[in-house]
């Protein structure tokens, strides 16, 4: 049976309620370096074009929020789990609590939307995409990273089997939360064998965003891979990481 729109959302919602503050303790991989990373990557957007206002998108624990402290004036993060949010301690972060598919924002107010490891947990991609299009202003940059693309999965499926099988991170929240049922867990990793990235770029072409680049790389996977491949760009299909980047 196929899962639907609904359960997906349904089942973020749930499942990041349940985890909370919890989850960058158990998800481990927010380090200082990929802290460096992103914040290099938000002070190149934001040289394109104005730089008053970020949304932080699927914003978690707010991470790309905290990031972005010290470039932006003005810091919305958007999640549909309300818990997750509460956690953040962040009195300057607007927070709202709200399905990405229907961003409570007016038109054309937006100077940077940023997404980190957000797509993956997308049923589809039409709608949320159009919305970041809606809310950022002409000259907007709309930047998504950290998301697996389908043709790396695809190609190292093997060797992916097995990272997962000793990285296991659906069994830790198995084993952290009695609640988290291994259904829940996929059902909110809806892409976790990677997204279509040359789809969604496609689709920000068709919205009406003038310039879309894509590049795939390595960097914030862990220590070994920072020091194996560093920040260098690759082929699709030979690295696992994604980023976008669209201008309106």
């Amino acid at each position: 049976m196929k899962t639907s729109e609904e359960q997906v959302k349904k089942a973020n919602k749930e499942f990041y309620d349940i985890v909370g503050s919890s989850y960058e303790k158990l998800d481990g991989r927010r380090t200082e370096p990929l802290y460096a990373y992103v914040e290099e990557q938000l002070k190149e957007v934001s040289t394109q074009g104005d730089s008053e206002s970020i949304l932080d998108l699927g914003c978690g624990n707010g991470f790309v929020s905290q990031v972005a402290a010290h470039l932006f004036k003005q810091r919305y993060a958007i999640d549909i789990s309300y818990l997750i949010l509460r956690g953040i301690e962040d009195p300057q972060l607007k927070k709202i609590a709200a399905d990405s598919d229907f961003i409570p924002i007016q038109d054309n107010q937006i100077d940077v939307v940023g997404a980190f490891a957000f797509l993956h947990h997308c049923h589809s991609f039409e709608r949320v995409c159009g919305e970041v299009y809606r809310i950022l202003k002409a000259g907007g940059i709309f930047y998504s990273d950290h998301d697996m693309d389908i043709s790396f999965y695809s190609r190292f499926k093997i060797m992916m089997k097995i990272y997962r099988k000793v990285h296991n991170a659906k069994k830790r929240y198995l084993e952290s939360f009695e609640t988290i049922s291994e259904n829940l867990y996929d059902c909110s990793e809806f892409h976790q064998n990677g997204i279509q990235s040359d789809l969604i770029c496609s689709l920000l072409k068709k919205i009406g965003f003038s310039e879309v680049s894509i590049s795939f790389h390595w960097f914030g996977l862990s220590s070994f891979s920072d020091r194996m491949f560093g920040k260098k760009k690759y082929p699709r299909g030979w690295a696992p990481l994604t980023r976008i980047v669209a201008l309106k």
